[in-house]
């Protein structure tokens, strides 16, 4: 009888005692998970500003380009057809690529540059976002792929002459390349995608609006990063 006693008085402790671990337990997981998220938290906060400081990092001559380009911007000057729209910048890019060639002054040839580099910088990033998704549904996967490609490089370049002294020795050559790049791209641009893409089903008026509203919205961007 007494050892009985004695089991079923130590019985409700056993069961207090494994209670109180199975409670310290759920405590201590608890605290770890919220330190895992206090700890998160830190970091995302941290990371935060760097992501901010890494957007706002554009060479000064670039957003001199882009204050200067959008002091003249008036979006009645952009075709409302987004095939037209594209050309357009070819245009100007090929204009300013032979405007650098005919120019000696090292200065100017640093400003022209930085036009370009803007230029392209702006013109590659909205065919990326807003051209090359949806023609890669309706014509053939590698024309856009290998336009795809194509941008990789002249961003290479683009980057290399933005951070180039104008007076360093494979400074020209760099931009001279460049121009050999871009009039490749755009002679397969013209001549194979945006023909295909006419007899389509894209609408192109909405999508010059698109075009037109991103590329103000961009250069407005360069512009503050000064």
């Amino acid at each position: 009888m007494a050892k009985k006693a004695t089991k079923a008085r130590t019985a409700p402790r056993a069961k207090k005692a494994a209670k109180s671990t199975t409670a310290r337990r759920k405590t201590a997981t608890r605290a770890k998970t919220a330190t895992r998220r206090k700890s998160t938290a830190r970091t995302t906060t941290r990371r935060a500003p760097a992501r901010r400081d890494a957007a706002a990092k554009v060479p000064a001559a670039i957003a001199l380009a882009a204050q200067q380009l959008k002091a003249s911007l008036t979006v009645a000057e952009f075709p409302d057809d987004a095939i037209a729209l594209l050309q357009q910048d070819h245009r100007k890019v090929e204009s300013l690529f032979e405007e650098f060639e005919n120019t000696q002054s090292k200065a100017e040839k640093a400003s022209i540059a930085a036009k370009i580099c803007l230029e392209l910088r702006v013109h590659m990033q909205i065919e990326e976002e807003l051209l090359y998704p949806p023609a890669h549904k309706e014509i053939e996967h590698d024309l856009v792929d290998e336009a795809t490609v194509e941008h990789a490089s002249a961003k290479d370049l683009v980057h290399q002459i933005e951070t180039m002294d104008p007076a360093a020795h494979l400074y020209d050559a760099k931009v001279k390349v460049l121009s050999e790049y871009i009039k490749h791209h755009v002679k397969e641009e013209e001549n194979e995608m945006f023909p295909k893409l006419r007899g389509h089903n894209l609408n192109l008026h909405d999508l010059a609006a698109r075009l037109t509203k991103r590329k103000i919205e961009l250069i407005r961007n360069y512009a503050k990063a000064s």
